[in-house]
């Protein structure tokens, strides 16, 4: 792993604690505020999480051949999975299940992409 990979897995890594960190700070924070204000607030989390794909695309950018195909298969397999889970507990919201908050779809797709990457890693290791 060259320096530029390791710099950019610190400023991945920074750019997912500020989304936690504002991310969560907001959500309290719009529990005790009024419109216009809390819609304001609510979406702040957005700014470190346009900051963290433009970052991923960078370090996209940055990788050698195989690293790109790893990542490519494991965004397939992110995709393919969460297509399929999402569309299974839609279709399973019909027999009474709730209605969940969009705002766990991330986790889903991060969850998938990781599985995909260790699956990706494997096969060319």
């Amino acid at each position: 792993m060259g320096s530029t990979c390791g710099r950019n897995r610190i400023r991945l890594l920074g750019a997912v604690f500020t989304y936690a960190i504002v991310g969560i700070g907001c959500g309290l924070a719009v529990l005790h505020l009024h419109a216009p204000w809390k819609y304001l607030v609510a979406i702040l989390p957005a700014l470190p999480a346009l900051w963290f794909a433009t970052l991923f695309a960078r370090h996209i950018g940055e990788m050698d051949e195989l690293q790109r195909r790893i990542q490519l298969e494991a965004l397939a397999f992110a995709f393919s999975a969460g297509v399929i889970l999402t569309l299974g507990y839609g279709f399973l919201q019909h027999a009474g299940l709730p209605i969940p908050n969009w705002i766990w779809v991330w986790p889903l797709m991060g969850s998938c992409w990781l599985i995909g990457k260790l699956v990706a890693q494997r096969r060319y290791h």
